[in-house]
């Protein structure tokens, strides 16, 4: 009996563009929330 190789589960890896903009999203959401408490 033949034991068969494990294979390794890879995540999905983010590049940088894609964690960059991210970041800027949640600067943006950052400062529009900070807006709207002085607001209300």
């Amino acid at each position: 009996m033949q034991k068969s190789k494990a294979v390794p589960h890879h995540e999905p890896v983010m590049d940088n563009e894609q964690i960059n903009l991210i970041g800027t999203r949640l600067a943006d959401l950052s400062a529009r929330t900070d807006a709207l408490r002085g607001y209300l």
